[in-house]
């Protein structure tokens, strides 16, 4: 299952984003990262066997991760299109 994920970030210092970035980076379910212009501050990729599994995730990783303020799931009904 994969779940595209907004994340805005409550720092604004590059070592605290550069630390941000680096610690979801190495998070084995997320397999892209993009920072983006405007809000939010990030969009991620993250692929997982299932929702309860996503719920694990988000509850134990992501939102334990220094300097999140606020984290918008969307679960993926159907890839309609994919060139990766």
């Amino acid at each position: 299952m994969e779940v595209i994920v907004s994340v805005e970030v409550s720092v604004t210092d590059v070592d605290s984003l550069r630390r941000f970035e680096a610690t979801v980076a190495a998070l084995d379910e997320v397999v892209e990262v993009r920072r983006v212009f405007g809000v939010p501050d990030y969009f991620l990729r993250v692929s997982v066997a299932d929702a309860d599994a996503y719920a694990v995730f988000q509850m134990t990783k992501l939102v334990t991760i220094p300097g999140v303020s606020r984290v918008i799931s969307h679960l993926t009904m159907e890839v309609v299109k994919s060139e990766i």
